[in-house]
Formats: C-alpha cells, sequence, structure tokens
C-alpha cells in the first residue's frame, strides 16, 4: 500500500510539475505570437504607404514632368507623328 501511495505522489508531482511547465511554454508562445502580430501590423502599415508613395510617383502628370525636365522630352508636333499599320 506505502508503495502505491509513493506512486501516486511522484505521478501527481510529475504531472503538476509537467503542467506548470507547459504553462509556462504557452506564455512564451503567447508572447511570441504578440510580438509577430505586432511587427505584421508595422509592416502592413509600411505597405501600405509604400503604396501610397508609388501611385505617386507613378501619377501621369509627374511622370511627364520627369521626362521635360530631366531628359528633355517634349510631346510630338502632329506633323511628325507617324501612324505604322499592321502587317498582315
Amino acid at each position: 500500500m506505502r508503495s502505491l501511495v509513493g506512486v501516486l505522489i511522484v505521478t501527481v508531482t510529475a504531472s503538476a510539475i509537467a503542467v506548470v511547465y507547459m504553462r509556462h511554454q504557452h506564455r512564451l508562445s503567447y508572447v511570441a505570437l504578440q510580438r509577430a502580430q505586432q511587427v505584421r501590423d508595422e509592416l502592413n502599415i509600411e505597405w501600405g504607404q509604400l503604396l501610397l508613395e508609388q501611385s505617386t510617383w507613378a501619377m501621369h502628370h509627374r511622370v511627364e514632368a520627369e521626362a521635360i525636365r530631366k531628359l528633355g522630352m517634349v510631346t510630338p508636333k502632329p506633323d511628325q507623328i507617324v501612324v505604322i499599320g499592321k502587317r498582315r
């Protein structure tokens, strides 16, 4: 009978230690999840800002102004435009 009680005490103690250990691991995992979600949210904000910046830089009038200013490009006059048809 004493041996059975001893086995039960050891088993209950081991189970209690395992529960405490698993709770600790759960807390660590939850903290890591919270950090990952925070990083995800920050990256989503940055992505949105980059998309907005990209759309600003790609606006037609901005591209045209940069082509004129940096490359000296101009819109051709109607008599300078040549239309090439498709080959059949």
